[in-house]
């Protein structure tokens, strides 16, 4: 039974329907929410409210199949409700950041981006309008059209802030090299310019 015909049965009052619905996103929504408040109640509360909030407005919902995109629009707008009142990281923070992507490196960004933990704390450097942007294409997997249907950007303009938000994480992992080499690079002169330690 597909997706469209689960809607159809929960609209009829069969609600054991939900339950495979719910199956098949809980995580993914979860996941959503996490990112956006860092904390894994909060983000079990947002997603439990974001499928009530789904389940009691599902008369008006159209299926398109795309019922993850619209769990996700569900859940951004109360997250961002949530989170209205949290003051955003600090920029000075920037530099601890950059220091432990080093720890983390890979071939691409993209590759970067899998690694949950360093890629949520490096995204908090981009602006808030490319930041969500690049967390929906590359750990959440979504296309760009359903980025654009979530988030109610043009399509043309979701690639380009996404390509954007990668050029700026580049160079931070970039610098952060560079910054690495310099510190070798002065570990290996000091050795000439100090006398040995007594033993």
């Amino acid at each position: 039974m597909d997706e469209g015909e689960w809607i159809r049965r929960i609209r009829q009052g069969e609600t054991e329907y939900l339950t495979p619905l719910i199956e098949r996103y809980y995580a993914d929504v979860q996941k959503y929410c996490h990112w956006w408040v860092r904390n894994e109640e909060e983000s079990k509360d947002l997603t439990q409210e974001t499928f009530y909030r789904f389940c009691r407005h599902i008369e008006g919902y159209t299926n398109a199949g795309k019922c993850r995109a619209y769990l996700y629009t569900i859940a951004r707008h109360l997250c961002s409700d949530h989170l209205r009142k949290r003051p955003p990281l600090s920029w000075e923070n920037a530099e601890e950041l950059i220091d432990r992507a080093t720890l983390q490196k890979s071939c691409s960004v993209e590759e970067q981006v899998e690694r949950e933990q360093l890629v949520h704390e490096m995204l908090q450097l981009l602006p808030e309008e490319q930041r969500e942007l690049v967390f929906m294409r590359f750990c959440l997997d979504l296309t760009f059209r359903d980025i654009a249907r979530i988030t109610g950007v043009n399509v043309c303009m979701v690639q380009y802030r996404v390509k954007r938000g990668l050029g700026v994480l580049r160079r931070y992992l970039e610098r952060s090299e560079f910054d690495e080499q310099g510190i070798e690079t002065c570990h290996h002169r000091r050795p000439k310019e100090l006398p040995l330690a007594p033993r």
